[in-house]
């Protein structure tokens, strides 16, 4: 059973690596006629106010709420823009499938693959600590006046697009955050063409827990990170506070 296991997932990754390889090679077969057609596009180009005003008119009819979270009256254009956005995104099917995260995954393993490569690791994590420092000392502060630990977590996720904008699966309970890795996806296909050696577990090790454990420490709650998962699930638990025996 075991053998066969092991034929089953080398046949699927030789696959997924031939598919790949597949499509390069049809980008190298058929240069493009003009620059135009090596773009990617939306069809919107120049029409965005339109677009915005038709999705701005969806969001509103189907908001459970009606909120003015969900009306974009006079900023149609901008939400055209970003709908647009997505729809070049999406479209993009070659050398693989792109998600929304797809730049920012990109940019992290690009700046994490520099680091590891020149030993700058520590010096990587310490700067993004220190920008993001005045932000953290103010949520500390807003814990110890309210006594919501939970704070911290929203702090590091919910409340900032850096991670909201890069983690597209998250579930939320009471004390805790679990989002599904988003490096994966795009590590398949650039280990393979030697743009990054990381694996997802070493990146996991020496930056998603590490940044996360030193920004709790900066607003001064216990946050539990998980180990490294097969399923690629990681989760962020705030640790109870011991109670001092009388």
């Amino acid at each position: 059973m075991f053998i066969a296991l092991r034929c089953a997932a080398i046949l699927a990754t030789t696959l997924v690596l031939f598919n790949v390889t597949q499509a390069a090679e049809r980008d190298r077969r058929a240069p493009p006629k003009n620059a135009a057609e090596f773009g990617e596009w939306s069809g919107f180009e120049g029409q965005e106010q339109m677009l915005g005003a038709a999705v701005a008119k969806a969001i509103r009819e189907a908001s459970p709420d009606k909120g003015p979270e969900h009306d974009f009256t006079g900023r149609e254009a901008e939400l055209g823009q970003g709908v647009a956005t997505i729809i070049r995104t999406l479209n993009v099917r070659k050398p693989y499938q792109h998600e929304m995260n797809d730049a920012l995954v990109k940019i992290t393993l690009d700046y994490v693959q520099f680091a590891k490569d020149n030993g700058l690791l520590k010096e990587l994590i310490e700067n993004e600590i220190r920008t993001q420092k005045p932000m953290l000392t103010r949520v500390g502060k807003l814990i110890q006046e309210t006594g919501i630990r939970d704070l911290a977590l929203v702090a590091m996720t919910d409340r900032t697009s850096c991670f909201y904008q890069l983690a597209l699966d998250v579930k939320r309970e009471p004390g805790k955050i679990s989002f599904k890795s988003p490096y994966g996806h795009v590590l398949a296909v650039t280990r393979f063409i030697g743009q990054h050696n990381m694996t997802e577990k070493e990146l996991h090790e020496i930056w998603t827990k590490p940044r996360f454990e030193q920004q709790a420490a900066v607003m001064g709650v216990n946050i539990e990170v998980s180990d490294w998962r097969d399923d690629g699930w990681v989760t962020l638990s705030v640790v109870p506070e011991k109670v001092a025996s009388r």
